[in-house]
């Protein structure tokens, strides 16, 4: 999930996790959750999420296995890098993994750490995808 992305893949987590319509997929967990470029731990954007007004294991999705965040050096958007703090409470069968990296993407001659194909071709994503794919 990228960026804007990232907050409706949550939503759409949680909405799996706890509405009743959903109740026929509730058992089903994503197995590796990949985020770049995500403003999820923004104040702001976590005041906005689902869940955000409840307590306790409902506050999360609860249907992700592995979280692998990762976050560009100068990236406006995922200006807080780090998601295993703000989200530790989260139940995941591992740990959220936080991958801070050098996005070297480039556009109209200027670099521009928050395009999406800059994360993509990044060694960090692509491993996180082969190991996913094995």
């Amino acid at each position: 999930s990228h960026s804007l992305g990232a907050l409706i893949t949550y939503d759409v987590l949680w909405k799996f996790s706890y509405y009743g319509e959903h109740e026929n997929i509730r058992s089903k967990k994503v197995s590796v959750w990949v985020t770049i470029g995500s403003p999820l731990s923004d104040e702001t954007s976590k005041r906005s999420l689902k869940g955000s007004a409840v307590s306790g294991d409902r506050r999360y999705p609860g249907n992700v296995r592995r979280w692998v965040n990762v976050a560009a050096e100068d990236d406006y958007v995922s200006h807080d890098q780090t998601a295993a703090d703000d989200y530790r409470e989260m139940k995941l069968v591992e740990p959220i993994v936080d991958h801070r990296i050098y996005n070297l993407a480039v556009r109209n001659g200027k670099s521009n750490p928050h395009q999406g194909v800059g994360y993509l071709i990044h060694p960090v994503v692509c491993q996180t995808v082969s190991e996913w794919l094995d």
